[in-house]
């Protein structure tokens, strides 16, 4: 595919088409001839593991039917509980063990390729981007922006470091657990956020810690005011308003932080994002939560295609722009305001 179709921002058409032809298109030959190798006998055990996982799956339901049986109506009783749990367990381990041995060596090969282009791709918005690069904040790190809600457990996904306009961020998928009780024995977790947490390193100077927070209506907006140290500001916007709630420890540099521009800003943010979005200004950094189902940096690579990396450029290109247009509409590379 010809680089120049690739459905990328049509400013960054000609100087990706060159950087491509240079950096990506040689790991593309070269690994070419292996891809069609590994794919060739991905597809020759295919024929053996698809008719195996298919009778499998039928035996494993058929047996896990004799479980339920023996245990409900037979209460345990002849053995064919457990005659059914091991048929259950034997036919669930043939599945796993024919697709892991089916699948194994194109499986490597695709992990291989996305270690070694993947970089490539960001590498293509400057030396400052990387993927889950090394010693990245843990979770504490970021509890000093207020906003996390109480969690008992949580962990990051992939994570993104990169420099637009002069405004150092670090984007992380993140997921935090609230724990529910147990359950047969094992821990019961309810989802409390799932989406990104994007880090600015901003240029301005302000001393204020800012919270801009979902309206969560009077019972809940009085309960997020209670539970901390920081005061209402009120604001002049009536849409914006209507849709956040902004705390402060400094009313007046809120107020000059927090622009008509800047409301409309994170009105039209929120709209985009389908309403699941709040920020913490503290300390010369800005910390923005976005609740969001897609799963970000996610490799599109198919091995059983050739290889152009035309799926993982464009999701790249639409992910980082995401950011590079946070970074624009907030204004955050101005050192007044935003």
């Amino acid at each position: 595919m010809n680089p120049m179709e690739f459905a990328i921002p049509a400013e960054d058409k000609q100087a990706f088409s060159q950087y491509y032809a240079k950096k990506i298109a040689p790991k593309c030959r070269r690994y070419e001839s292996v891809r069609q190798a590994a794919a060739a006998k991905y597809l020759s055990r295919r024929k053996v593991s698809a008719p195996v996982t298919y009778i499998g799956l039928l035996a494993f339901l058929a047996f896990f039917a004799l479980t339920f049986y023996g245990a409900a109506i037979l209460d345990f009783e002849d053995g064919v509980f457990f005659i059914g749990f091991a048929g259950a367990f034997g036919s669930g381990a043939l599945v796993a063990t024919v697709n892991i041995w089916a699948g194994n060596e194109i499986g490597q090969l695709r992990a291989e390729i996305i270690e070694e282009v993947y970089p490539l791709l960001l590498g293509y918005f400057g030396k400052r981007f990387a993927l889950n690069p090394p010693d990245l904040p843990g979770l504490d790190t970021y509890m000093d922006y207020g906003l996390f809600p109480k969690f008992d457990k949580g962990y990051f996904e992939d994570s993104v470091r990169g420099q637009y306009l002069n405004v150092p961020f670090l984007l992380r998928e993140l997921t935090l657990f609230e724990h529910k009780g147990t359950k047969d024995n094992r821990p019961q977790y309810k989802t409390l956020f799932d989406g990104l947490v994007i880090e600015f390193a901003l240029p301005k100077r302000f001393s204020a810690n800012i919270q801009v927070r979902q309206d969560r209506g009077l019972m809940g907006n009085g309960f997020m005011l209670f539970k901390q140290q920081l005061s209402r500001v009120k604001l002049e916007d009536p849409t914006f308003e209507r849709q956040f709630e902004v705390y402060s420890d400094d009313q007046v540099e809120a107020r000059y932080m927090l622009t008509t521009a800047t409301m409309e800003r994170f009105l039209s943010l929120s709209r985009f994002y389908g309403g699941e979005l709040e920020a913490s200004f503290k300390a010369g950094r800005l910390l923005i939560m976005i609740a969001c189902k897609h799963n970000y940096f996610e490799p599109q690579l198919d091995l059983l295609k050739p290889l152009d990396f035309s799926d993982d450029i464009e999701q790249v290109f639409k992910e980082i722009h995401e950011v590079f247009d946070l970074i624009k509409a907030l204004n955050l590379d101005s050192r007044t305001g935003l």
